[in-house]
Parts: structure tokens; sequence; C-alpha cells
């Protein structure tokens, strides 16, 4: 039998593995959107699958009027402000810097989490941060040197991403437990997603170019959309209970890695004995990250 902690690590490593995914995904349509349409339609689309699912399981469970503040506030964290800062730190940044600077997610919530009183340090946990940052940072060591225009500027929208992530799993843990994963899914994503389109009218082109997608690109966002964020937060939203949240955080680093794997499958580069090491650093890492004696 599987104990909670370790198969709610398997289930946040499946969902970042997943992230890594939507990391070449987006790069690949930004060109042609703005991170403010982008987003919000890749949400939109992905929280609609959610409900119409969440309906015919009959399984909403009614936000209560005193819950709805947090509510907003958590949507707005995770649906506008990660992957706004998301999808903007890839403009300006290259992959490699920006995936480096996210991997310090872990760090922001052992930090964040022990000034709240919600996690606490121990020598395990900022053993593995430091092994999973040590792989990764090997891993991509060939791409450090490339740079980028406003690459710190991207690489501060990515830390701001990253912070944001770790705000919303310290915070999210009561909501879940309350209402379930699913519904907690499916109405933050709602929620924000409408958020973000609204900002899109006033900030983004979603109705001058940021759209005017041909039917591959259409089919890519389905694929952001669907597996890419109603499935992959899904299984994050999952697994925030059933371990600390550096131990769920820790998993980030299966995100990049997934990345560069991806990358090397579609354009045919060769899997380096870097990134194989990278993998073995983040496997240990979310081993250590979830043990307790």
């Amino acid at each position: 039998m599987i104990e909670p902690r370790y198969k709610g690590a398997l289930l946040a490593s499946i969902s970042a593995s997943i992230g890594g995914t939507t990391v070449v995904l987006t790069r690949y349509l930004m060109p042609d959107s703005d991170p403010f349409s982008l987003p919000g339609v890749r949400y939109g689309i992905g929280a609609l699958v959610l409900l119409i699912i969440l309906y015919s399981l009959k399984k909403s469970k009614p936000l209560e009027l005193i819950d709805w503040r947090p509510i907003i506030v958590l949507s707005f964290v995770f649906y506008v402000a990660f992957p706004w800062s998301f999808a903007a730190g890839l403009e300006y940044t290259t992959a490699a810097r920006g995936a480096i600077v996210f991997t310090a997610q872990p760090v922001i919530t052992l930090i964040v989490g022990s000034l709240m009183g919600k996690e606490k340090i121990t020598l395990y946990k900022v053993l593995a941060i430091a092994i999973a940052v040590t792989g990764i940072s090997i891993t991509l060591s060939d791409d450090m040197n490339e740079l980028a225009p406003n690459a710190l500027l991207g690489d501060f929208l990515m830390f701001l991403a990253a912070f944001c992530n770790s705000l919303y799993v310290l915070n999210a843990g009561k909501m879940i437990e309350k209402y379930g994963s699913l519904t907690f899914t499916a109405w933050p994503m709602f929620i924000g997603s409408s958020m973000m389109l609204i900002l899109a009218i006033f900030f983004g082109q979603p109705f001058s170019g940021s759209l005017s997608f041909d039917t591959t690109q259409w089919m890519i966002l389905l694929i952001l959309a669907i597996p890419g964020a109603a499935l992959m937060v899904s299984l994050f939203m999952s697994s925030i209970n059933m371990s600390t949240p550096t131990g769920i955080t820790m998993t980030v680093g299966f995100n990049p890695l997934t990345a560069i794997i991806l990358g090397a499958i579609i354009l045919s580069e060769p899997v380096s004995s870097k990134i194989l090491f990278g993998f073995f650093c983040v496997l240990v890492a979310v081993i250590l990250a979830n043990y307790e004696k």
C-alpha cells in the first residue's frame, strides 16, 4: 500500500511532467499571442471541461458565501498572476534560465511556509532542495551562458510565478479538504480564467490577432487546455493534502526536465548524461522531501 505522502508526490510529479509539456507548447504559441489572452482561453476551456465532469458526476458542492473572498484571492494568485508571469517570463528569458529560476519554488515554499507556521524545516527537506537545484543546474548548464534580451526581467517574472505557486500550495489545503479537489479545481479555474479574459480585453489583443490561430495551433491550444490545464491542475490539487507543501513543490523539478526530454524527441536532440543525472537528482529529492522518520 502506497503511503499518502508518496502517492501525493507521485500525482504531483505526473502533474509537473505534464507541465513540462505545456512549457514547450506555450513557447510555440506565444509569438502569435499574448500573456493574457492565451492563458485566459486555455484555463477557460479547461474549467468548462471540469465543470461538465463535475456536474455529470453530481459531485458539485456549493461554495459558501464566507469562503468567496479567499477563493477569489486564490483564484487570482493561481490562475491570473501565476500564468501571466510564467507566460510573460518566457517571452524575455530562455527556457533554460527560466526553468532554473522556477525550480526555486520549493525553497520559497519552505521559507514562506516556515514563516507562516505551516511548514517545518528539516534536514531532509534542506538536503532535498540542494540535491534538486544541483541536478537541474547541471542538466541545464549547457544553456546557462545563452543570453536573451531583457533576461533579468524574464528571470524576475519566472521567480514571481514560482512565488505565486508556493502561496497557493500553502493556502489552498483547507479549501480542498472542505470542497474536494475536483470542485476546488473547477470553480477557481473558471473564476481565474474569467478574470484573465477581462484583463485580456484591456491589456491584450484577443479580438485583433492574439487568438488568430490556424488549425494546428488550435489543436495545440486544446492540448494545453484539457490535459495541460484540466488534468494537470486536477492531479496537482489532489496531491496537496497528501504531503507537505515542500514535498509537493519539490516535484516542480520534473517540469523543466520533461520539457528537455520532449524537445529531444520532437527536435531529435540527444538525451545527454546530464539530463539522466538531473532526473536521478529530482527523484532522490522528491523521496527525501517526503521522508519521515
